[in-house]
């Protein structure tokens, strides 16, 4: 098991947007393959923020998914409301 943690950086004008778009798009990430769980939620603090937390069986299926349309179709539900890159990381919670 592998844990991906994103943070998502949102535009202080755009936050209600993004809501709506990302709550549309992690219904995508739900029915992927590998996918075991996710959950995400607002930062409460320095920046505008929210956290995703994704649970995936292995990391392979992360890359898996970045490969497909599926991944671009739910980036393209968010990623406009971006102030920048999000960042992403992953880890394993076993070791």
């Amino acid at each position: 098991m592998v844990i991906e943690i994103a943070t998502l950086f949102v535009k202080d004008e755009a936050e209600a947007d993004f809501v709506a778009g990302f709550t549309e798009g992690v219904e995508i990430l739900k029915r992927q393959p590998g996918c075991r769980g996710l959950r995400w939620g607002k930062r409460v603090e320095p920046e505008l923020a929210f956290i995703l937390e994704v649970e995936w069986g292995e990391i392979q299926d992360h890359f898996n998914f970045r490969e497909t349309g599926d991944f671009a179709t739910f980036g393209g539900t968010f990623r406009p409301h971006l102030s920048k890159a999000p960042e992403v990381v992953h880890f394993d919670p076993n070791s």
